[in-house]
């Protein structure tokens, strides 16, 4: 092999080991981020717990410890199908689970996806699909999950008063490498570029609504 095609080729790899390790990076520093986030309720509950002076506050602060434990769980089961290594998933489970996430958010959803299962890639896109619509309507709105038959492609289409898809989950979407000035939300558009990507799909976005073109069954 000639040296300038070595060199290249070297090149290449260590470009695509760069970009794996940032990918690994970020998506550990979104995770520990949630996960605290959840836990300062559980902080929360047991300040109380051991200020209760009375029967009726001691079983308020359990309901509290109760409520958050229940919402840790939900996330961390959330993101471990988002985030995990994947399987075909029933279309039913995956609506329970993200109706669970928007329990206690403004947007509502409104699941339409029409296929009975998914496979691994659609299972995880379609969950991810959610989470970043969700973050789209912070003002409130409705997050419609939507796919064809075949699951040969998902989507999630937005409806509110002030839709904002935030600038660094568009650089994800796009698979543009992290940058200065971008915040922690890159990890799940670029999370889900990269599973697109991995299965021979790709990703469409417009103002209200992204969808992923996927190969039936991935």
């Amino acid at each position: 092999m000639p040296k300038a095609q070595i060199r290249g080729w070297s090149r290449a790899m260590s470009q695509t080991r760069h970009a794996a390790l940032e990918l690994a990076e970020r998506l550990a520093e979104r995770l520990c981020h949630d996960i605290s986030s959840a836990a300062q309720a559980l902080t929360s509950g047991l300040d109380l717990m051991t200020e209760a002076h009375s029967e009726a506050e001691r079983e308020e602060a359990a309901r509290l410890l109760r409520d958050a434990l229940a919402a840790q769980k939900s996330k961390l089961a959330y993101a471990r199908r988002a985030y995990g290594a994947g399987a075909a998933s029933d279309n039913a489970d995956l609506a329970a689970m993200a109706a669970e996430q928007f329990a206690e958010i403004r947007p509502s959803l409104d699941w339409a996806v029409e296929a009975a299962t998914l496979g691994p890639t659609g299972s995880r896109a379609l969950l991810l699909l959610a989470q970043i619509g969700a973050d789209a309507l912070a003002a409130g709105g409705v997050v419609r999950a939507v796919s064809a038959s075949d699951s040969s492609w998902i989507a999630v289409e937005l409806a509110g008063p002030r839709i904002a898809l935030k600038e660094e989950v568009r650089a994800g979407l796009a698979a543009e490498p992290f940058a200065a000035g971008l915040g922690g939300r890159w990890i799940q558009g670029a999370y889900l570029a990269a599973l697109a990507a991995a299965a021979g799909g790709s990703i469409v976005v417009d103002e209200s609504s992204i969808r992923v073109i996927l190969t039936p069954g991935a």
